[in-house]
């Protein structure tokens, strides 16, 4: 059966089958299924049992690098958050009491820049700490 046949009954292209021949990458797991179909023969008997443990491996490192990105996009927002607070927080002029006005000392607007700034500063620690803890654990699991 040339490569193109088997392309065609396993509905993909001539190239992929080429790379599954040549090992550069591996076939997931519904088209091994179908080519164990195909072949009748059973799924364990077309990989070895190291190419299988490769596969599992590197199925396992892609859920992880799902979770990576979710944990650096989170702590991303959150920097991003934190530091447009801070900005406004700054910006905004705080001090809208006119100096007649003896009985609003504090009014609400500083108040408010305030928070706005101790928020920010909080989101944007929070943030940068996950980001950088993230960034060493990765690649202290790199290492090993």
């Amino acid at each position: 059966m040339t490569q193109s046949d088997l392309a065609s009954k396993l509905f993909v292209s001539r190239t992929l089958i080429s790379k599954w021949e040549n090992g550069v990458i591996y076939p997931s797991a519904e088209n091994m299924r179908k080519l164990a179909d195909l072949m009748k023969v059973d799924v364990n008997s077309l990989l070895s049992e190291e190419e299988t443990k490769m596969i599992v491996l590197d199925n396992n490192s892609k859920n992880f690098s799902l979770a990576q990105k979710i944990i650096y996009a989170l702590s991303i927002i959150l920097i991003s958050c934190g530091i447009t607070l801070l900005i406004v927080g700054f910006v905004f002029p705080s001090d809208l009491t006119r100096p007649e006005d003896l009985y609003n000392s504090v009014n609400t607007v500083t108040v408010i820049c305030i928070l706005m700034k101790v928020f920010g500063a909080i989101l944007a620690f929070i943030g940068a700490s996950v980001f950088a803890l993230k960034f060493f654990i990765d690649r202290i699991l790199r290492k090993k």
